[in-house]
């Protein structure tokens, strides 16, 4: 038989110990839409996250940061690249496939996620936003 603190003792450390788990993504995903992609995820908690960094990639190019995002307790994501098409900071010279990293940045360490864009752009998509960013 358990004696009565000693089972008060282990469930007070069972609820304590998820805490002290590591952020969980349920969702991370890139999707086209139109001449942009549109880039989702959504965390379990946000207990214990500092920010979420996104990062894209074209082919076997170096990962470039796109956006750095401060927590705001909605869970829930969205960011609309719109620089796809005509490369970011660094000029894209192979146009795709495309991955995606999204790296959390939470008090129990970083922890990174990663997803490829299903579709890669035709030459008309990466020409005609190109067309669009002479004009913003």
């Amino acid at each position: 038989m358990i004696r009565k603190p000693l089972l008060l003792l282990f469930l007070a450390l069972l609820v304590a110990v998820p805490a002290a788990w590591a952020v969980t993504v349920t969702l991370f995903q890139a999707t086209p839409d139109g001449t942009s992609v549109r880039i989702e995820w959504e965390v379990v908690s946000e207990s214990g996250v500092n920010s979420f960094d996104l990062h894209r990639r074209s082919g076997n190019e170096p990962f470039e940061r796109v956006i750095n995002v401060t927590p705001t307790g909605q869970r829930r994501y969205q960011y609309t690249d719109a620089n796809l098409y005509r490369g970011g900071t660094a000029t894209t010279t192979s146009g795709g496939p495309y991955t995606y990293r999204l790296t959390v940045h939470a008090s129990t360490g970083d922890q990174t996620y990663t997803t490829n864009l299903t579709q890669t752009p035709s030459a008309v998509q990466r020409s005609w936003g190109s067309i669009k960013s002479m004009f913003r």
